[in-house]
């Protein structure tokens, strides 16, 4: 059983290069499992939404460490953190 999108992906380049270490990153190793049917689709996206919030809890962790790091309080590509990157590029200058 094969879907659309990442393990039909997956499914493509294990069959064009084998194996590769690119293939144990986050998601590609979720859908392997899927492909030798170890995991549900269900329980493989489950496995790769934790796997994200981890890896993005970590990421936190070492910016919090990292002097010099500012953070923007808004979020994405509102206005308001356009214009707060903005200012910290030209007070940077």
């Amino acid at each position: 059983m094969f879907v659309d999108g990442l393990v039909s992906e997956t499914q493509q380049l294990l069959n064009r290069f084998g194996p590769v270490k690119i293939l144990d990153s986050l998601g590609y190793r979720q859908a392997q499992t899927v492909i030798q049917e170890t995991a549900t689709l269900d329980d493989a996206i489950a496995a790769a939404q934790q796997g994200h919030r981890n890896y993005a809890k970590r990421q936190l962790t070492w910016f919090r460490r990292e002097p010099g790091v500012h953070w923007i309080e808004a979020f994405g590509d509102t206005q308001e953190s356009i214009q707060s990157a903005i200012q910290l590029v030209r007070q940077a200058r």
